[in-house]
C-alpha cells in the first residue's frame, strides 16, 4: 500500500462522519431486523432481540466515541464491528430454518463483507482483523451450535460469506487509496489556491501601484497630466449632458527658473511640492489636481461657475503666501493663476483644448502683471 498523507483536521473529521454515518446505518438496519428474528426464528427470538439490542448499545457508544475524538473513528468503527460478527456469528447457529438460515447468512454477507468495505474509510489492517474475529467465531458457532453440516452451510449462503470474506480486503483497499488519493488532491488544491491568491493579491497591489504611476506625478503625488485631461474631458462631457458649469485654475510657480539657478534644483523641487500640497489641500471632493509639467498645475473644478472660481483662486493665493515654504531660501511662495470656465447653456458642445488655452491666456496676464509689479518692489528697494 503507497504512503498514506497526512490528514488534516478537515478530513479527519470527513472521515468520523462517513464511518458514524456507516455505524447509524448499521443501528437501522439490526433495529429493522427484528420482526424478523420474531417470525422466522419463533423459538429464539428473545435470545436474538437481547444480543441485537446488546450491539445497537455499542455502535451507539463507538458513535459517542469517536464523535468526541474523530482521530479514533476507525477504533470505534473496529470494535463495533467486532461486535456485530460475534453476534452475527453466534445468531447464525441459533438458526434452524433452512430459509431462515439462507436468508440471514446472505445478508451478513452484503452488509459486512460488501457494504462495509465500501462504505466505510479504514485501513487494511482493520478490515483483516475484522475478516479474522469473523472466521473464527462463526467457525466456532457453527461447530458447538449449528443443526447443519458443512455442506448445507455452503448450500445455504456460506458461499456468499465465502466470496464476501475473499473480496472484502480487495475493497477496503480500494476504497481507502480512494480517500487517501482525494485527500492528497485536496490538499494540493488548497496549497494550490493559496499559492494562487497570494500570487493575485501581489499582483493586484503591483497593478495598482502601475495604475498610481501611470497617473500620478511622482514628487508632487498629484495627478499627472494623462490622467488630468482624462479626468477633465470626462468631466466636460458630464457638465454638458448636466448643464453645470466647469471651470480651471492654470497655475504657474513665480521665478522658479530664477530659484533653480540660484538656489539649486533641489529647492525648487521642494517649493514645487510646497505648492503641490497647498493645491491638493484646496480641493473637494469631486474636483482633481494634476501637475501639467514643470512649474505648471491644473486645478478642475465641476461645478464652479468663473466667480466661484476666481474666489478659489484668491484662495489658493492667499493659502500660499499664510503657509511657510519648506525652501530656507523662499521666504513666500507665490504663483500666477489664470481662470477659465465653461459654460454650457452658452457654449454649446466643449472644446478641452480651447478652454486651457483661454486659462493659458489669463494666467500670463497674471504673470506679466506679477512681474511688473515685482520690478517696481525692486526698484523701490533700491532706491
Amino acid at each position: 500500500m503507497p504512503a498514506e498523507p497526512e490528514l488534516s483536521a478537515e478530513e479527519r473529521d470527513q472521515q468520523a462522519r462517513l464511518n458514524a454515518a456507516l455505524m447509524a446505518c448499521g443501528i437501522i438496519g439490526l433495529l429493522c431486523y427484528l420482526p424478523f428474528d420474531y417470525w422466522m426464528v419463533p423459538d429464539r427470538w428473545p435470545a436474538l432481540w437481547a444480543g441485537r439490542l446488546a450491539v445497537v448499545g455499542l455502535l451507539m457508544a463507538c458513535l459517542i466515541w469517536q464523535h468526541r475524538r474523530p482521530a479514533r473513528s476507525e477504533r470505534a468503527l473496529l470494535v463495533g464491528a467486532l461486535g456485530a460478527e460475534v453476534y452475527f456469528s453466534w445468531g447464525a447457529s441459533q438458526v434452524t430454518d433452512a430459509f431462515a438460515f439462507f436468508f440471514w447468512n446472505q445478508s451478513v454477507a452484503v452488509a459486512m463483507f460488501v457494504l462495509l468495505p465500501v462504505v466505510a474509510v479504514w485501513r487494511l489492517r482493520c478490515m483483516l482483523a475484522h475478516n479474522l474475529v469473523m472466521l473464527v467465531a462463526y467457525t466456532a458457532c457453527f461447530a458447538l451450535w449449528s443443526p447443519f453440516d458443512p455442506v448445507e452451510l455452503l448450500r445455504l449462503g456460506g458461499v456468499f460469506l465465502l466470496i464476501g470474506w475473499l473480496i472484502s480486503p480487495l475493497l477496503c483497499y480500494v476504497r481507502y487509496d480512494g480517500f487517501h488519493r482525494a485527500a492528497a488532491l485536496s490538499q494540493a488544491l488548497r496549497r494550490r489556491n493559496a499559492e494562487l491568491t497570494e500570487a493575485n493579491e501581489a499582483l493586484a497591489a503591483r497593478q495598482l501601484e502601475l495604475t498610481h504611476l501611470a497617473n500620478f506625478d511622482a514628487m508632487t503625488g498629484l495627478a499627472n497630466r494623462r490622467w488630468g485631461m482624462t479626468f477633465l474631458r470626462e468631466a466636460l462631457d458630464a457638465c454638458h449632458l448636466k448643464r453645470w458649469p466647469l471651470s480651471v485654475l492654470l497655475v504657474d510657480i513665480d521665478r522658479l527658473k530664477q530659484i533653480n539657478d540660484t538656489h539649486g534644483h533641489a529647492c525648487g523641487d521642494r517649493l514645487i511640492c510646497h505648492v503641490a500640497g497647498t493645491i491638493a489641500e484646496q480641493l473637494g471632493p469631486d474636483e482633481l489636481g494634476c501637475r501639467m509639467g514643470g512649474d505648471e498645475f491644473l486645478l478642475i473644478l465641476p461645478d464652479t461657475d468663473e466667480p466661484e472660481a476666481m474666489e478659489r483662486a484668491r484662495r489658493l493665493e492667499a493659502a500660499l503666501a499664510a503657509t511657510p515654504c519648506e525652501a530656507a531660501a523662499v521666504e513666500e511662495a507665490s504663483v500666477s493663476v489664470g481662470v477659465a470656465s465653461y459654460r454650457p447653456w452658452l457654449e454649446g458642445a466643449a472644446d478641452l483644448d480651447e478652454l486651457i488655452q483661454r486659462a493659458d491666456s489669463a494666467m500670463y496676464v497674471h504673470k506679466r502683471h506679477a512681474r511688473e509689479r515685482y520690478r517696481s518692489e525692486r526698484d523701490a528697494g533700491s532706491a
